[in-house]
């Protein structure tokens, strides 16, 4: 429960012990989506976990991209939209290498406020399945099937908005 009485969603700590080495990326003072975007061009992965927190300043729609190839021919989009106040994914580029899901889409998790003015995402890229959490209220689970071999980027967008902090771990198996 949150201090407002709603129900929160995190993941449990204990998923830190996955983290395979050092952060891949790790803003920890403002800095321009262009910026941050920079810092991401070498990092590749389908097995990734991103803490990210952004500001929204002048930005109607913002987020994150993930397996997203070097052209952004293929991408799976999560993203806030804040005039309807709801977190999303775009699944439109996501690629369909599967049978198991043809109609891909964009869905919205429901109403989500910001905290002033800003979005804390939790993210979890293991192959296929991506799980984000945000601002400890919202969840929102999607499955990706990307053609394309080099679909293992990341991407911030949101012209106008600002990157608070961001940190990319690459993730090992539960089982190993």
């Amino acid at each position: 429960m949150l201090p407002d009485g709603d129900l929160g969603f995190s993941p449990v700590e204990e998923v830190s012990r996955l983290h395979a080495g050092e952060p891949l990326v790790n803003i920890s003072a403002p800095t321009t989506v262009t910026d941050a975007n920079e810092r991401l061009t070498n990092v590749k992965g389908d097995m990734l976990r991103i803490k990210l927190t952004l500001e929204r300043g002048s930005a109607d729609t913002f987020g994150l991209d993930v397996l997203r190839s070097p052209g952004d021919e293929e991408r799976t989009r999560l993203f806030y939209d804040a005039p309807a106040g709801q977190l999303g994914v775009d699944r439109m580029r996501s690629g369909n290498n599967s049978s198991a899901e043809p109609n891909l889409g964009v869905q919205k998790g429901g109403p989500l406020a910001l905290s002033n003015g800003t979005l804390t995402l939790g993210v979890f890229v293991d192959r296929s399945v991506i799980k984000a959490y945000a601002n400890s209220h919202k969840s929102i689970t999607t499955r990706a099937y990307p053609f394309r071999q080099d679909s293992l980027g990341l991407r911030l967008f949101g012209d106008g908005s600002v990157v608070k902090s961001m940190t990319v771990w690459k993730m090992g198996s539960m089982t190993d």
